[in-house]
C-alpha cells in the first residue's frame, strides 16, 4: 500500500466525522478536480493529492482550526507515520496552511491547484447544495430577496451568513480568484448556473414564477 492509499484510507476514517459539506466526498470531488487541473498544468501529483485530501483534515474539531499551526503539525505528523516522502511533505503542509489565501502572495503550483479544486467546489451545483446544507446545518435562515446584492464587505475565514447572503458575500465572488486557464473555464460555467440559480430563486420567492 503506497503512502497516498494509505492517507485515502484514513482520510474516509477521518473526515467521516466533518459535516457532509466538508466531509470525504467532498475531499474526493477536490482531488477530482485538482487530478484534472494538474493534467493541464503539472506539478508534483503526491504533494496535490495528499493536500486535496487532508486540507479539512481536522475540522470537525472545533477547537482546532483546521490551518492552524497545532492542525498542521498533527497532519505532518501523520504523514511521516503514513512513510510519505520527507521532501515533499512541507511542500503538503504549505499548500495547505495557504488553500484559503485570498491575498494574492506568490504560492507553490501544488497549492495554487489546491486553491482552485477547492474553490470550484463551493459553486455551481454542488456549491449550491454545501451552502444551504451548510447554513441550515448552523441554524441559519435561506434569508430573503432583500439581500441579494453585491456586498463591499470582504469575506473572512469562517464567516457565517445566511445562505441567499453567503452568496453575495463569497460565492460569486470566487470565479475571479481562480488561477488557471481551466478552472477559470470551469468556474464560468459554474458560475453562471449559480447566477441563473439566484434569478429564479428571487422570482419564486416573490411569487412570480
Amino acid at each position: 500500500m503506497t503512502p497516498l492509499d494509505k492517507i485515502k484510507r484514513k482520510a474516509k476514517k477521518e473526515l467521516d466525522r466533518n459535516d457532509n459539506a466538508h466531509g470525504y466526498r467532498h475531499a474526493l470531488r477536490v482531488e477530482n478536480l485538482a487530478r484534472e487541473i494538474w493534467k493541464r498544468e503539472g506539478g508534483d501529483w503526491a504533494v496535490i493529492s495528499a493536500a486535496c485530501l487532508m486540507h479539512d483534515w481536522l475540522s470537525h474539531k472545533g477547537r482546532v482550526y483546521h490551518v492552524s499551526e497545532p492542525a498542521l503539525r498533527e497532519i505532518r505528523k501523520e504523514l511521516t507515520g503514513f512513510g510519505f516522502p520527507e521532501d515533499k511533505i512541507e511542500a503538503v503542509i504549505e499548500a495547505i496552511r495557504h488553500h484559503e489565501d485570498y491575498s494574492g502572495r506568490k504560492l507553490s503550483k501544488e497549492c495554487l491547484i489546491l486553491q482552485d479544486a477547492d474553490r470550484l467546489d463551493a459553486i455551481g451545483a454542488i456549491g449550491i447544495a454545501r451552502c444551504f446544507y451548510t447554513t441550515a446545518l448552523l441554524g441559519y435562515p435561506f434569508g430573503t430577496p432583500e439581500e441579494m446584492r453585491p456586498l463591499e464587505k470582504k469575506y473572512h475565514i469562517g464567516q457565517i451568513t445566511p445562505a441567499i447572503q453567503h452568496f453575495y458575500t463569497k460565492l460569486v465572488h470566487l470565479k475571479k480568484n481562480m488561477n488557471t486557464p481551466y478552472a477559470k473555464k470551469l468556474a464560468q460555467e459554474r458560475h453562471d448556473f449559480m447566477l441563473e440559480f439566484l434569478r429564479r430563486f428571487k422570482m419564486e420567492w416573490e411569487g412570480k414564477k
